[in-house]
């Protein structure tokens, strides 16, 4: 069960960064539109941001799981993968990528 655990999570991980990016990217382009300067934002902005979209995503797929248990392993499991370098890594590559595009 863990490890079908760990592929949900990544996978919504990966889907919270890239809704962030294209988040970001929609902001971009509207002030490039209306021709305000847009500056990039700061890391924690950013972090903030991913975080939400996780958060939510989370609690659409802890409503799904039926029993206690299985949400309390979804839960622990979560919260491991989110403390894990390599999640931390791909959030702060995905914000070094973002930021070389402004």
């Amino acid at each position: 069960m863990q490890f079908e655990f760990d592929e949900k999570i990544d996978l919504s991980i990966q889907k919270s960064i890239r809704s962030a990016l294209r988040l970001f990217k929609e902001r971009r382009g509207l002030a490039q539109e209306s021709g305000t300067a847009q500056r990039p934002p700061s890391y924690e902005e950013f972090e903030s941001v991913v975080m939400e979209i996780m958060e939510s995503n989370k609690q659409a797929d802890l409503t799904k799981m039926r029993t206690p248990s299985l949400r309390d392993l979804f839960d622990r499991a979560w919260s491991q993968k989110l403390r894990n370098y390599a999640t931390q890594k791909q959030m702060r590559d995905s914000y070094e990528a973002l930021k070389r595009r402004y």
